[in-house]
């Protein structure tokens, strides 16, 4: 009889301590990723010193901040971002960065934008118009 009790008490902590512990870990842990929408990509030649850049115009929908660490354009340059870009959530911003290659204009070109958060944003083909 004293077995039983004991099964049954031990069950009902057991209960207890799950109904309390999963909630917390379930809110706590759940991973809030930016959401980054581009609204405008464009790479252009800057008229003071001639050189190329590219200008991203984004918006982080997400919960937490989107850093942006790293931009490559496929198979001619990546540029590492030091300090990386940082936009808020609910807020929208704009980034210039300097290129060190030559681009041709009307051509087509990759972009990809890599978070620190590991996402990345790799669709975004845009004709050079100079």
């Amino acid at each position: 009889m004293n077995r039983l009790f004991a099964i049954v008490i031990l069950s009902a902590v057991a209960i207890s301590v799950a109904a309390a512990v999963i909630p917390w870990m379930t809110s706590t842990m759940t991973w809030r990723p930016e959401i980054l929408k581009i609204l405008e990509a464009d790479l252009y030649t800057n008229n003071s010193d001639g050189r190329w850049h590219l200008r991203i115009v984004a918006a982080n929908w997400g919960e937490t901040a989107a850093e942006i660490y790293k931009v490559e354009i496929h198979g001619i340059e990546t540029i590492e971002l030091s300090p990386p870009k940082t936009i808020a959530p609910g807020t929208q911003k704009e980034i210039d960065i300097e290129l060190e290659k030559d681009y041709a204009e009307g051509a087509m070109y990759t972009i990809r934008l890599y978070l620190k958060s590991g996402s990345v944003y790799p669709v975004l083909e845009r004709v050079v118009t100079a």
